[in-house]
């Protein structure tokens, strides 16, 4: 009887399932790891490119809440009556970086991420057009992560990738590598405005709410700005 008692008095933990565009994963990560309710609730974490995701969703994948990196998508998926009122909010504003960090390379390709599916390859694809108008070749990623990695494994010379994937790589592991950029002016590029929703099919409304909430907190936006993105 006493064993009974004791496993019935188990309270299984709530869940969420967050979408989150590739740039903002890592972010993401440690600010949820520094909330006040992260031993008491089990998250998820799907990422990708946001296009990816926004299709899954139309789709009916089973998440919580969407990071989109754009506001374009959560717009869309607003209209189509898919989210919760009032829950679209800006949560980021992306930067972009031109990172080349072998020099004398020989290497004819410059990694961006695919334009049709990431907001930073739209912004990368118009920066490229209008202002470095580069003779290298176009090497095409799934989403702005990929786009990275295919510089740092030198498989392309250079790429226009999130400031914010660089300062989470030499986070993770310091190199100077990391640091050969060079920051685009933001007036060269259309603004990346990162959106935010919870979405109307979410089996938990209240926690969905805490997330969002935490994530726009005084604080947390502060964390979020020194993570590499643009401080409102």
């Amino acid at each position: 009887m006493l064993l009974l008692l004791n496993i019935n008095s188990v309270v299984a933990k709530e869940s969420v399932h967050i979408a989150v565009a590739s740039n903002f994963k890592a972010p993401l990560e440690q600010l949820l790891k520094q909330a006040p309710f992260y031993n008491n609730i089990d998250i998820k974490i799907s990422a990708g490119a946001s296009g990816v995701l926004y299709s899954q969703i139309i789709h009916g994948a089973p998440f919580d809440i969407f990071l989109s990196a754009d506001a374009k998508r959560p717009e869309q998926l607003s209209e189509q009556g898919l989210i919760v009122n009032g829950s679209l909010k800006t949560y980021a504003t992306g930067k972009l970086a031109l990172w080349q960090p072998e020099t004398h390379s020989d290497n004819p390709y410059i990694a961006i991420a695919n334009p049709r599916l990431s907001p930073y390859g739209e912004a990368a694809e118009y920066y490229n057009n209008h202002y470095l108008k580069t003779g290298l070749t176009f090497v095409l990623a799934n989403n702005i992560t990929q786009a990275f990695q295919f510089v740092d494994s030198a498989n392309a010379r250079l790429g226009i990738v999130a400031l914010a994937t660089l300062k989470a790589a030499n986070q993770l592991q310091p190199n100077n590598k990391y640091e050969a950029y060079t920051l685009i002016p933001e007036t060269q590029y259309p603004a990346i405005i990162q959106q935010a929703v919870i979405l109307k099919s979410t089996d938990n409304l209240a926690l969905s709410n805490k997330i969002m909430n935490y994530l726009l907190s005084i604080k947390v936006q502060t964390q979020i700005a020194e993570f590499g993105y643009k401080k409102d």
